[in-house]
């Protein structure tokens, strides 16, 4: 089984910083925010970091 971690509010601020913090280090990460556009920017630099990607559309 694989384990995800949910971040929030993971288009800027904490959230973002926390998602490519964690991403490094190896994390599968399910990303969630409120603008969709400013989601898949982001869902895209963070893949960049490492492969393995989850990500959770509005």
């Amino acid at each position: 089984m694989i384990k995800a971690i949910l971040i929030t509010g993971a288009t800027d601020g904490i959230g973002l910083e926390t998602a490519k913090m964690l991403r490094v280090e190896g994390a599968h990460l399910l990303l969630h925010g409120r603008n969709a556009a400013k989601l898949e920017k982001v869902s895209q630099a963070i893949s960049k970091l490492a492969p393995t990607f989850l990500h959770a559309p509005h």
